[in-house]
């Protein structure tokens, strides 16, 4: 990393855009990663410590449709006056600096990084992060997150094989869930939460023994053939 972070550089927030960025403390000493839309700080009150684009900037699709001007998002990022991580380093942006791609697939292997949350995820482990919270990560799975949610979970995998506290924040994160009407956190099998299991044990003792019963004999008729 060619700039210095002045925050706690191994504990990481991650701030996405979904229900759930407000809970982001604003005097945390976390290093805070942003994306894309955080350029327009004004909307969200919040100052990133290193803002990740991993579209090429003249391809986003919201600059190909003329949505947004590339010279407009360009000075934005630079008035920031913070890095830019994106997936090369551009001239017109002095402080920006290519994802280290090569330096990711030595340490994990075969490149698995469907959007720019899993991006934000390899970057923090390969920067040494000891522990990673997310803000706003949604990943709901009825939009386009549903293509892309894996490859999050993927690298929170990571994480937490690496020994890394990974803390999910707001309540419609569907990150290492889905929605309630899905299952949500039920457990496979118990259909019940973790806490709602440990509960339990602590009401009747560890190791609730279940009583099986015959399964009920499926419903069956029979017709009577009249010739």
């Amino acid at each position: 990393m060619a700039f210095q972070i002045k925050k706690n550089p191994s504990s990481i927030a991650i701030c996405g855009t979904g229900d759930g960025w407000q809970l982001l403390p604003r005097d945390t000493n976390k290093t805070v990663y942003c994306l894309n839309d955080y350029i327009y700080k004004e909307k969200y009150g919040i100052q990133p410590d290193i803002l990740f684009i991993l579209d090429v900037l003249d391809e986003k699709p919201q600059i190909v449709s003329g949505i947004n001007n590339l010279g407009e998002v360009v000075s934005r990022i630079n008035a920031m006056r913070i890095p830019l991580i994106a997936p090369y380093k551009y001239e017109e942006i002095p402080l920006s600096e290519a994802f280290p791609l090569k330096e990711y697939v030595k340490k994990f292997g075969a490149p698995y990084l469907n959007n720019t949350i899993s991006y934000m995820i390899a970057y923090a482990l390969l920067q040494g992060a000891k522990e990673i919270d997310t803000y706003g990560v949604n990943q709901a799975s009825s939009s386009e997150y549903f293509y892309e949610k894996a490859s999050v979970e993927y690298m929170l995998g990571m994480a937490v094989g690496l020994g890394v506290k990974v803390t999910i924040n707001g309540a419609k994160s569907e990150l290492l869930g889905n929605k309630t009407r899905l299952g949500g956190t039920l457990l496979y099998g118990y259909n019940q939460t973790y806490e709602e299991i440990m509960v339990s044990e602590s009401k009747f003792g560890e190791g609730v023994i279940k009583k099986l019963s015959s399964p009920r004999q499926p419903f069956s008729r029979t017709v009577k053939k009249i010739n």
